[in-house]
């Protein structure tokens, strides 16, 4: 048995040789002679046997490539080991929880722990990492027994103890559940090197051991079994030089080769190997340029030793990861397009692959640049991983929202035949449905059908149902038995298993009804139409991963009773760690690599991205089970452990310079100057080194927009791909602002003028006219949206005039929120309304007045109405729970205090109610307004008033219209100029128009208020007699709003005023009768001014809702919008930033709106 090392630096040959070699004796005797077999890491065989493949240019039968785990498989196929049935990475680690929760109760530290999303995976990977160390239970046991035993313990030392006792005790009880039945791939090594012995595979057999830089103790137990039994063996190493007596300093950049090879030698001595010759390799034959040769051969030496640029090595510092990246694809383009490079010459290398991985592909693709992300992803995402894990969610949450909507949208509860885009609508409007109406489990799961009403509060209106309501509620109740019918039978037949087998028994039973396996091959047809061959290649993996994993439970424990919950658990833990295993989709591509994980060959050109600080080289934190103090504790133990955060920081030294001595050509490296957040990024020190080599070596800085680059350079942003038009958009909008473009980019326009090669030019170029501004309805648009007869409310112009589009949207194109099942401030409004309006009622019938009645009167009649109501507001809500119990009686209490006010306020009023809820309108107790418009159309104006309440005066009956309002409200004449605050003034418009039909007389207006129903706090710094809080009460419920300035009307108002401030309405008297400035009074000789120009501004916005105007032209008052709590801001897409977006000052000063509105300046026609 003898041993070569090949020993070299990287790129003077050392692969070259071994792949030559074995070349010749292929060529030699192709198919006899003893097996060749070439063991790499797992990550290489592919790039590895491609190689090989492309230099014999034949097929092989005699040299295999292989790694450890897959020589593993072979030899111990051959010799009989692998009968012990394998269990991978997801099986162990559902062994660990179902150990775990056995044995929960006996765990000294981790009890808690043990529950945290990681801890299963971090346990796994220590017990893993002890299995490699070839540190074996009883010897961790030995360690915990000699720790405990120890009687004056440090607190470190106890935490220890701690670990150590429970990671023995999870660690045995994992062993007893495996048996000699299971092994994991660690457990293959094992066995691979206690087998190797009897394998005719590795009889006399050629080994080369390439690309390693360190091996496990495990690996190198495999290893001496190799060199007992193989004819010979041929190591190598990226070193500088045979460490054949002294280990390499530990600040060597060749520290950990140095050490891997001084433990090979080792091995030789112990098994007798003779180490026939050790070949140092020195002549560079990989580097094409200068540059890249000095780095690789200076790259550690202190001092520096600089070199004279040849621009093969470029730094590159860009403002953002984005710009970085873009750049990185434009200069791709350029290398294949101008130099004649191929794809696979060209690798893109980061330290932090999550940060640019799903950048990358996204950025790639728009440049249409094939690319390899050599990463490996999880399948959580997939549909049917998400359906399994949301679906046993479901029954385990009770049916709770949330996960029941995952499963559903996974498209696995839809046909194969079905249209999916139309089902998904379906689960869409079965949501809607859910949501507005609080669906739990017991509605899932009752027998009778689910009801509909469209109004979510029925309180004190009709509750009639429409026939689209009994339509809808039909097709939900189809939907609800199509959709759950699957879920409920599953829950049914699962929750009455108890063992293992059988809950996986009633899972795969239930993918099967699903035809989950057909959906899958129909997810894989649609992707490969597309082109998308890595996305069916991952759709394959799926199901096969899928039963993997309900076999290796059904293995591991099958017949072992757990409970529904530890069934979920483990399903969820199998499938968190499970992965698709990635496959390069095509030959020549881009690959994207991680800078640790990577093992790339033949590469011409490599872009080093992310070169940040604390990136590059990397800021170690301790992580896992074990911290660095207690692996070192382990070293002096003798009981050697994977590299502590400090040795891996050595070892990173060795790392950087393998990716910059990774290309052949050119090394591009650049890092970003800030985050997607805009926070600051630091370069690495490696930037400082490149340029201490490179004293002339400029740094370039890279933008996302081609202004910023000269015009020579801005060529580089145009090419076959979509973002050529993105940015020629961009530069064109700048052109618009008046900024000075290069000509490039107008034969750029002119060229996608001619040619529209992804049938986009017309909308894109289209974008940079768009002004945001919706197109006026033609005529017979607007009378098929609002009819022939413009039926309108009050509220309706309002709404107009706070913006036309949300007019628009809401009455036009009739958009609404999506409705929820939660009490918000509209339901308590209409509570209120009713609750008053139910309790005059009740006080009427009894023959009473709101003046006779009793504080304790009051909170009765108003808890006796509030609970009449409750079950009409929002869809019984304020049953549903004991929060919202709670809340009722709150609102009781509410209802209560306002109902003593407005006793309190009765007593001293001349006014009595006279109407409640009194509607107008059509088949209404009055009628209409009606107006003609400006072009002929007939418009009513219909509502419904809350109260209207008369007094007898000395020259007639006096009428006024109170509102009752859950929030605090008054009437200022500049919002009744600009249409913002005309409903109370109608409202006592239809009154004095229609009165003498209804109340047989004509009126006088007397005001218009708003009654405040809510229940104060009072805070006082003293104690409050009860005369000062009923005061302070008053204070707080005194009406606002606007009264016409007739002492009579206002004493009446308030009958205990003399002079001075009314504590009911907002006026004052003075001693000979008039009223103070602050009071909120319009004199009689300015109300029918008023009256008129209210009338002219309903015409008016009738005349332009009919006339189509859907201008996006939102008001504002200082600092209120009418955007501020519109409901269609996302459709409107009103901005600033677009020329024909701006808002609706309102600006107008009070002067100006007086003499408008009462110096008869409306007579000269509407503004």
């Amino acid at each position: 048995m003898g041993a070569v090392f090949y020993i070299g630096r990287t790129g003077t040959g050392k692969t070259q040789a071994i792949q030559a070699e074995m070349k010749d004796k292929l060529k030699k005797q192709p198919k006899d002679g003893p097996p060749i077999i070439y063991l790499v890491p797992d990550q290489m065989t592919f790039q590895a046997e491609y190689d090989l493949l492309k230099r014999t240019k034949t097929g092989m039968t005699r040299c295999q490539v292989l790694s450890f785990s897959r020589m593993a498989w072979r030899v111990l196929q051959e010799t009989g080991g692998i009968t012990k049935t394998y269990l991978q990475q997801t099986g162990i680690q559902m062994v660990l929880r179902k150990v775990i929760e056995e044995q929960k109760d006996g765990l000294r530290l981790y009890r808690k722990a043990s529950d945290k999303s990681g801890f299963i995976e971090h346990l796994e990977q220590l017990i893993t990492e002890f299995k490699r160390q070839v540190v074996s239970v009883d010897m961790l046991e030995q360690k915990y027994l000699d720790l405990e035993a120890e009687t004056d313990k440090s607190a470190p030392n106890q935490v220890l103890t701690d670990k150590l006792h429970d990671i023995v005790n999870i660690w045995k009880n994992v062993e007893l559940v495996l048996g000699n039945r299971y092994a994991g791939t660690e457990d293959y090594l094992r066995l691979l090197a206690e087998k190797a012995e009897n394998s005719s595979l590795l009889e006399e057999a050629e080994i080369y051991v390439d690309g390693f830089h360190s091996f496990t103790p495990q690996e190198l137990n495999v290893l001496q079994a190799l060199m007992n039994k193989s004819e010979h063996i041929t190591f190598a190493l990226t070193l500088d030089k045979p460490y054949d007596m002294e280990p390499p300093h530990m600040l060597d950049l060749f520290q950990q080769t140095g050490t891997t090879y001084q433990k090979l030698r080792a091995l030789c001595d112990q098994t007798d190997c003779n180490i026939e010759e050790t070949v140092v390799f020195k002549e560079q034959k990989k580097y094409k340029t200068l540059n890249l040769r000095h780095l690789e051969k200076y790259f550690e030496k202190r001092p520096t030793i600089p070199s004279k640029s040849d621009n093969s090595i470029m730094i590159r510092a860009a403002v953002n990861r984005r710009a970085e990246i873009e750049a990185c694809a434009r200069e791709i383009i350029k290398l294949v397009q101008e130099k004649g490079y191929r794809y696979k010459d060209i690798a893109v290398i980061t330290r932090n692959m999550e940060d640019y991985g799903e950048m990358l592909s996204a950025s790639f693709q728009d440049y249409n640049i094939p690319l390899f992300n050599d990463q490996r992803r999880p399948m959580l995402n997939h549909p049917v991983i998400e359906c399994i894990r949301s679906s046993l969610e479901t029954i385990s949450e009770n049916w709770r929202y949330e996960p029941l909507f995952r499963s559903l949208k996974t498209d696995m509860f839809f046909s194969i035949e079905e249209d999916w885009e139309q089902e998904r609508e379906k689960v869409d409007m079965l949501e809607n449905y859910v949501l507005a109406y609080g669906i739990k489990e017991k509605h899932w799961k009752q027998k009778g059908p689910w009801g509909y009403v469209s109004k979510r509060t029925s309180a004190g209106t009709e509750d009639l149902r429409r026939k689209k309501d009994v339509k809808y509620e039909r097709t939900i109740n189809l939907l609800r038995d199509k959709f759950s019918s699957a879920l409920l039978h599953f829950e049914k037949r699962i929750k009455k298993r108890s063992t293992l087998r059988e809950f996986s028994v009633r899972l795969f039973e239930f993918l099967e009804e699903l035809y989950v396996p057909n959906k899958i091959e129909k997810l894989r047809d649609k992707a490969k139409d597309a082109g998308d061959l890595a996305k069916a290649r991952e759709h394959e993996q799926v199901w096969g991963a899928v039963i993997e994993l309900l076999e290796q439970i059904v293995e591991m424990a099958g017949d072992e009773e757990v409970t529904f919950s530890d069934f979920q658990k483990i399903i969820e833990a199998g499938l968190e760690s499970m992965s698709f295993s990635i496959v390069p989709p095509a030959i020549d591509q881009v690959t994207a690599a991680d800078m640790e994980r990577s093992r790339l060959t033949n590469i011409k050109i490599v872009f080093l991205l992310g070169v940040n600080e604390g990136i590059i080289p990397a800021a170690f934190e301790e992580e896992g089970i074990l911290n660095d103090d207690e692996r070192q504790w382990f070293e002096k133990q003798g009981m050697e452990l994977a590299d502590d955060s400090g040795q891996q920081l050595l070892n990173e030294q060795f790392l950087i310079y393998r990716a910059l001595s990774l290309p052949e050509e050119n090394l591009y490296v650049s890092y970003p100057l800030a985050d997607e957040e805009g926070k600051t990024l630091q370069p690495s020190i490696i930037i400082n080194q490149l340029k201490d080599i490179f004293p002339d070596l400029e740094e370039s800085l890279l933008f996302n927009e081609p202004n910023e680059f000269t015009q020579s350079q801005q060529i580089d942003f145009v090419g076959p791909h979509r973002k050529t038009l993105s940015f020629l958009t961009y530069q064109l909008q700048l052109w618009k602002k008046g900024y000075p473009i290069s000509s490039i980019w107008w034969d750029v326009y002119n060229w996608y003028i001619k040619n529209d090669p992804f049938g986009l030019t017309p909308s894109v170029l289209n974008s940079l006219y768009y002004m945001n501004q919706p197109v006026r309805l033609s005529t017979d648009t607007s009378k098929y949206l609002y009819g022939e007869k413009l039926k309108a409310s009050v509220s309706r112009m309002e709404k107009f005039e706070s913006c036309a589009f949300s007019q628009f949207a809401s009455y036009g194109l009739s958009l609404k929120e999506r409705d929820i099942y939660k009490l918000e401030a509209p339901d308590i409004g209409q509570l209120f309304h009713a609750a008053l309006k139910d309790m005059t009622e009740v006080i009427k019938n009894e023959g009473k007045d709101w003046g006779e009645l009793s504080p304790k009167e009051c909170r009765q009649i108003a808890k006796e109405c509030v609970a009449v109501l409750v079950p009409k507001i929002q869809r019984e809500i304020l049953l549903s729970t004991n929060r919202y119990k709670y809340l009722q009686k709150k609102l009781e209490d509410t209802v209560g205090r306002a109902s003593e006010m407005l006793s309190k306020q009765a007593k001293v009023s001349g006014f009595s109610p006279y109407g409640l809820e009194l509607g107008f309108g059509p088949e209404q107790e009055l009628p209409p307004l009606r107006f003609t418009l400006a072009d002929g159309t007939e418009m009513e104006v219909a509502g419904r008033i809350d109260r209207v309440d008369t007094a007898d005066g000395t020259e007639g009956i006096f009428v006024r219209i109170i509102d009752y309002k859950s929030s605090e409200k008054d009437i200022k004449l500049a919002d009744v100029y600009f249409g913002l605050a005309l409903q109370m003034l109608v409202y006592l418009d239809v009154i004095l128009s229609f009165s003498e039909d209804w109340i047989g007389d004509k009126v006088q207006p007397a005001g218009v208020l708003y009654f405040h129903v809510h229940n104060p706090f009072i805070q006082a710094k003293q104690g409050l007699s009860e005369e000062e809080l009923e005061n302070e009460f008053l204070k707080r419920f005194k009406m606002k709003g606007l009264l016409l300035a007739e002492e009579e009307s206002v004493r009446l108002m308030d009958q205990a005023l003399s002079t001075g401030h009314s504590q009911i309405v907002p006026a004052a008297i003075k001693k000979d009768g008039s009223f103070y400035s602050n009071s909120s009074v319009l004199p009689s000789s300015n109300y029918e001014s008023l009256r008129q120009y209210i009338r002219k501004k309903l015409q008016d916005i009738g005349y332009y809702i009919m006339q189509g105007n859907t201008e996006i032209k939102p008001f504002k008052n200082q600092q209120n919008t009418a955007c501020s709590f519109c409901s269609f801001k996302a459709v409107c897409q009103f901005d600033t930033s677009f020329e024909a977006n701006d808002y609706r000052v309102l600006s107008k000063n009070k002067k100006e709106i007086h003499s408008y509105l009462f110096d008869n300046e409306q007579k000269k026609g509407h503004e």
